[in-house]
């Protein structure tokens, strides 16, 4: 009998010793993938910023005392991608002005938000992406008559004057307002 409890003692030490060493090499996997998933998080960081309930107030305050526009794109709106285009062609003769782009589709991959800026010669703009599946709470906190038309522009003057300007920006009055902008800024 003392032979049977010896045997018995023996097998459960070497099980509980091959179950603590799958453990240990299981923990170890798990702490190099959690390692490897956070330098991956770090390097894929996005360069676009999240659009959320107080963001158009944080962008105000950034930005004032200086000239700057505001336009709200989507990628499903024609008139927008028009505007956007003006924008790229238009806005690099006038470096004293900021663009800053917002698109309203919510949660919009990055690298579709980057192949679009792209394309419209607008790299390296400051742009933001709605980050709320309920939209028209952010509409609200823009404005609250707003329900979304696009495409929709802000200009703001160096002193915060601000237009509101629905539909597509005519080119004249996109370069007559930009002429101000400069002029004043010099």
């Amino acid at each position: 009998m003392a032979s049977d409890v010896n045997f018995f003692s023996h097998a459960i030490n070497k099980m509980n010793q091959n179950i603590f060493s799958k453990f240990k090499m299981t923990f170890i996997a798990l702490i190099a993938v959690c390692c490897l998933n956070s330098t991956d998080g770090i390097a894929s960081e996005s360069a676009y910023k999240p659009f959320v309930k107080g963001s158009f107030n944080q962008i105000l305050q950034q930005n004032k005392d200086r000239p700057y526009i505001i336009a709200f794109w989507s990628v499903t709106c024609a008139y927008c991608m028009k505007e956007l285009a003006l924008f790229g062609q238009i806005m690099k003769e006038y470096p004293q002005v900021k663009l800053i782009t917002i698109t309203t589709d919510p949660f919009l991959e990055d690298e579709s938000v980057q192949k679009l800026l792209k394309a419209k010669n607008l790299t390296g703009t400051e742009t933001w992406v709605f980050a709320d599946n309920f939209a028209e709470r952010l509409y609200f906190d823009i404005n609250p008559h707003w329900r979304g038309e696009l495409p929709l522009t802000y200009f703001f003057d160096k002193n915060n004057a601000m237009v509101k300007h629905m539909g597509i920006v005519k080119e004249e009055e996109l370069v007559k307002w930009l002429k101000e902008q400069s002029a004043i800024a010099e």
